[in-house]
């Protein structure tokens, strides 16, 4: 066994949490690693949409909560680094309008109406000449949202790059928190020792696992499954929403993938498809939920032809603290036990101001900015959940 490596804080999770706490960390002067079990970003950053919800959202039912109005400031945070050449200027960003449309009942139309009053981010009425044809067929109002859709993957790779020798691949073996500091303990040959003063936990779903090897028995964590749809093929790039009521029928992404056809390279379009299907999904079978799936996002996007596409699923498990209800924390979360911090971002939009709180916590800084000794392993970077999927063409 090592020497222990002295740090300020230990960051466990390299999804977008886990590398903003880094970030964060590192930028206000303290010694911090971060490591990693699997690949970067891979569960809930991955399998995200990209949406930087502006909290219009959480405002369909006319009134603007802690989720809408703290997704509406992190929002403007967002824009801020984004627009950074210094900062995050050099992120993918796949569109800065999203289309909010409705289905053509009364539900549909009293949800707008809630959206249209509750916050600074207001929808724009968008009129019959100059819509795209993809929103053609549909009967009720459709209106442009000033909303950014970013790519995850480029996210992780402009977080980790200004950090890479603070990252880690390895598993936590052990916890042990006293008085002062955290040791832990980092699956290796040779093991690996980390005696640091915090410790910082953003695994998602392995936060959990986490608190049990501290032996500490919160903050209680809950579980939303989730199923997400994937089209892939000749289709038009498709950002927004389709809203019934308080809830969003379908919500819909794009990007694009290479394709090899007779010697030639192309690229078609993938959309990655939420909303309340994607609530829906776990409790049907394959089969199920992809006539489902499809049903419903015809119904909301009647123009568009689906012939010669191919249809996918993928499932992800939301990792949030506890509710009684069991529905989505209203707000990002952070608790902390002795010298032990858990975050869960709830949102992707939520993740940096969840870094930034808990800055303050442990601050001033006692050691040097390190870096794991050489040679060891750097995690790497999580697949598309597209590229793994299991595809089927659509009849």
């Amino acid at each position: 066994m090592r020497e222990p490596i002295l740090i300020d804080a230990l960051v466990v999770g390299g999804g977008a949490a886990g590398l903003f706490a880094l970030r964060e960390l590192r930028r206000a002067g303290a010694s911090v690693l971060l490591v990693e079990k699997h690949a970067l970003g891979l569960g809930q950053t991955t399998a995200s949409q990209g949406i930087l919800h502006a909290g219009v959202k959480y405002a369909l039912g006319g009134l603007a909560g802690d989720d809408a109005v703290e997704a509406s400031a992190a929002a403007q945070l967002w824009e801020g680094m984004l627009a950074d050449k210094e900062d995050l200027g050099a992120v993918r960003v796949l569109t800065r309008q999203c289309m909010l449309w409705r289905t053509s009942g009364f539900s549909g139309a009293a949800g707008l109406l809630g959206a249209k009053l509750a916050l600074r981010t207001r929808p724009i009425p968008v009129e019959s000449s100059v819509r795209p044809a993809w929103v053609g067929g549909v009967q009720g109002e459709v209106l442009s949202l000033g909303e950014l859709v970013i790519d995850p993957i480029s996210l992780l790779e402009e977080l980790a790059r200004p950090h890479a020798e603070t990252l880690l691949h390895g598993a936590v073996a052990g916890i042990t928190q006293n008085p002062d500091h955290v040791e832990v303990e980092i699956q290796g040959s040779p093991g690996i020792r980390v005696r640091a003063r915090h410790l910082i936990l953003t695994a998602g779903l392995g936060n959990q696992e986490m608190l049990g090897l501290a032996h500490l028995s919160g903050p209680p964590m809950q579980q939303r499954p989730l199923r997400q749809a994937l089209i892939r093929g000749d289709l038009p790039m498709v950002f927004g929403h389709c809203i019934d009521g308080a809830k969003t029928r379908i919500t819909v992404t794009s990007a694009t993938t290479e394709r090899t056809s007779g010697g030639e390279i192309g690229a078609r379009v993938v959309w990655n498809v939420g909303g309340q299907i994607a609530e829906d999904g776990p409790g049907m079978s394959p089969d199920q939920f992809r006539h489902h799936a499809m049903e419903e996002i015809s119904r909301c996007l009647p123009a568009v032809s689906f012939a010669g596409c191919a249809f996918a699923s993928h499932d992800v498990a939301r990792a949030e603290p506890h509710t009684r209800d069991g529905r989505r924390p209203p707000k990002a979360f952070t608790s902390t036990t002795g010298r032990i911090t858990t975050i869960w971002p709830v949102k992707l939009v939520l993740a940096p101001l969840a870094a930034q709180s808990i800055v303050a916590n442990l601050l001033p800084s006692v050691h040097a900015q390190t870096r794991w000794p050489e040679p060891l392993p750097r995690p790497p970077l999580a697949a598309r959940p597209w590229d793994h999927a299991q595809w089927s063409e659509l009849p």
